[in-house]
């Protein structure tokens, strides 16, 4: 099986894709579409089309600020501008001969938005306490699965030490109602990475292939979601399928085993980060967790979420005694 570098971790982006290539299309008149919604990194590509020679001159209509100024005619049909990084608002644009008869455009520049990862049913058979492992193989049963998993907040943030629970049917498509195979529950490292090792699960009476999953970070709330395969015939009809929910295929052999990555993101805001048991409240447990971890790094005993912890967590369990709201 192939193993998925941390860089290669990287060109895996959840929510929009990064580099985006837009077209706009000069007319005698107008750019169109008039409005392109971009982000830094993309590219926006103007066409000459029709109409006396053009230019695409950046700054507010009629007057220029210097970021771009390109003539756009027969002998030089096109423009490409890439977004630079720290872009921010609203980049207007004018044809200089026709900008007094509204020939004008904006590129309205988004930040790059976390899509939160869509919750699925748990369905019947998780259970509580499993054991902590992040390889779940048995003996002898294939094919087999390497996942790459990171887990995101929705700010695009990685979580250090995100919970990740998973259990799934084993290769002929049953659970073990009593036991712990192909069950188990571990947590990210510092990046918000880990690797599952696996199988690809068999076909569960009335649905297709899937792993079951609860992910949870420092806020109390925990995702619960399933994760599918592309190209699963099974897909077209299972009811609670979801292509959002679709692993991405890295590699896969002659005999079907997969390596293939996951992003998780999930909402981790926490409204109560004084707790850092995680039980609800901040009482002796917290202080306790604070003193044992004094002087190091987080995530254990960081009551406020800086790195470190130090007298600043101290105070912070003092001012939060108490439930969490």
């Amino acid at each position: 099986m192939f193993r998925l570098t941390s860089a290669l971790m990287l060109c895996f982006v959840a929510g929009r894709a990064a580099g985006e290539t837009h077209t706009v299309m000069a007319f005698s008149t107008t750019f169109e579409p008039a409005t392109v919604q971009v982000a830094p990194g993309d590219t926006v590509t103007w066409h000459y089309v029709t109409g006396y020679p053009h230019t695409v001159t950046s700054g507010l209509p009629c007057t220029p600020d210097g970021v771009f100024d390109a003539p756009l005619n027969g002998s030089n049909p096109s423009f490409t501008w890439d977004v630079p990084a720290g872009a921010s608002g609203d980049i207007t644009y004018f044809c200089q001969p026709h900008c007094a008869i509204g020939m004008t455009g904006v590129l309205q520049v988004v930040s790059e938005v976390c899509e939160l990862t869509r919750d699925d049913i748990e369905g019947p058979y998780w259970l509580d306490g499993s054991p902590e492992r992040s390889n779940l193989r048995d003996a002898g049963e294939t094919p087999l699965l390497d996942l790459h998993i990171e887990v995101l907040d929705q700010d695009c943030v990685p979580i250090p030490g995100a919970w990740v629970d998973v259990w799934h049917a084993d290769a002929s498509g049953d659970y073990d109602k009593s036991g712990w195979s192909y069950r188990g529950h571990h947590y990210a490292n510092d990046a918000g990475a880990s690797l599952l090792e696996t199988i690809v699960p068999g076909l569960y009476p009335g649905r297709t292939s899937h792993i079951h999953v609860k992910v949870s970070g420092v806020a109390p709330d925990v995702l619960t979601t399933q994760l599918y395969f592309p190209g699963f015939p099974e897909n077209e009809w299972d009811a609670f399928y979801h292509p959002d929910l679709e692993v991405t295929l890295i590699d896969e052999d002659v005999d079907g085993n997969m390596t293939a990555s996951f992003i998780f993101i999930i909402d981790d805001s926490n409204t109560c980060p004084a707790d850092v048991d995680g039980d609800g409240g901040v009482g002796v447990d917290d202080m306790l967790a604070v003193i044992g971890a004094f002087g190091g790094p987080g995530p254990a005993g960081d009551a406020t979420g800086d790195g470190w912890v130090d007298v600043e967590d101290v105070l912070a369990i003092i001012a939060g005694w108490g439930p969490c709201p």
